[in-house]
Formats: C-alpha cells, sequence, structure tokens
C-alpha cells in the first residue's frame, strides 16, 4: 500500500472499532543508495574477523591474569 501511495497521501482507514481505526500518512520517501557497499563475502570475512580478535583477546587477558613472575 505504502509503495504506490504518493508522498502527502494518507491511507485509506483500517482497523475496527474495537482494536482502533488507524490511518497512515506518507511525509516524505529516501530511495536508497546502492553504491560502494560491501557485498556478503566482505561482511562475513569482517564478522569472522571480529569473532577472532576477540577470541584473541579473550585468551590474552586469561594469560595475563594468571601469570605468575618469580623472582631469584
Amino acid at each position: 500500500t505504502l509503495l504506490n501511495l504518493p508522498v502527502g497521501q494518507t491511507t485509506p482507514p483500517f482497523g475496527s472499532i474495537e482494536e482502533g481505526v488507524r490511518v497512515l500518512m506518507l511525509c516524505g520517501r529516501d530511495d536508497p543508495q546502492v553504491a560502494n557497499g560491501p557485498n556478503f563475502d566482505e561482511m562475513m570475512a569482517q564478522i569472522e574477523d571480529d569473532r577472532v580478535n576477540k577470541r584473541a583477546q579473550t585468551y590474552l587477558r586469561d594469560l595475563r591474569r594468571d601469570a605468575v613472575i618469580e623472582y631469584n
């Protein structure tokens, strides 16, 4: 319904008396820009890198916390 609605127009009323009658008004429309976005493989690689880095940071934190320094 909203895809074909011109800017500034309202939808016909919908709903029921018991649940409430609603009307929607389209105030503006911004078309998304499709250029220069990362593709699926790039996003998956970034998520995997973040996961590996987080695991490495956790491992280093645990090593530092458990480390014991002995002086002779």
